[in-house]
């Protein structure tokens, strides 16, 4: 069973306090809140578009996280409220299982002040100590603060793939990126 086990309290740069930890199933309609928010806003930052996803699809991929030796879900909560999230899965390949994929947001309110930080360095850490060798994701092209923050946090761009989604009827690019791990 997969698991942070424990919460880590983060004073954040506006001196909001912070916990990561990790996602409970009833922590579903909070993630379904803030990434339809996310969703909606004027620049495309996600896959998803709002309402695609229900609670329903957030329980069921905590619990497959849960479930997995070498999946992680976080959330990064604020008074209660999910103001991001970040979700761990090892590559499906097994000569590629050192590769941990991950996939994270946070809320408008929460950027910049170290929110996205504090979740991705809690699992950068977690997944060294797992075994993982490298972590991978992708980011659209046009969210230049995104690829700017996850530069700051060590990745490289290593490749393009044009077309690779559709939302709603646009086609993006996503670029990939990735960080070599070494446990804090």
């Amino acid at each position: 069973m997969a698991r942070l086990g424990r919460e880590i309290a983060v004073t954040l740069a506006d001196g909001r306090a912070l916990v990561v930890r990790d996602a409970r199933r009833r922590d579903a309609r909070g993630v379904t809140e803030m990434l339809d928010a996310v969703a909606a806003e004027p620049a495309v930052t996600l896959v998803l578009q709002p309402g695609e996803a229900a609670p329903a699809d957030w329980r069921r991929r905590i619990a497959e996280a849960v479930r997995s030796p070498g999946g992680l879900f976080l959330v990064a909560d604020s008074g209660g409220v999910v103001v991001g999230n970040l979700g761990v899965w090892p590559d499906a390949n097994p000569a590629s299982r050192h590769v941990a994929w991950i996939g994270m947001s946070v809320a408008a309110g929460f950027r910049g002040v170290g929110a996205g930080g504090a979740l991705l360095e809690t699992a950068a850490d977690w997944a060294a100590g797992a075994g993982f060798r490298r972590m991978v994701l992708g980011v659209f092209p046009e969210n230049g603060r995104a690829l700017a923050f996850y530069e700051r946090h060590g990745f490289e761009r290593e490749g393009l793939r044009r077309g690779q989604y559709r939302r709603g009827d646009h086609y993006h690019d996503e670029v990939l990126m990735a960080r070599l791990l070494t446990r804090r």
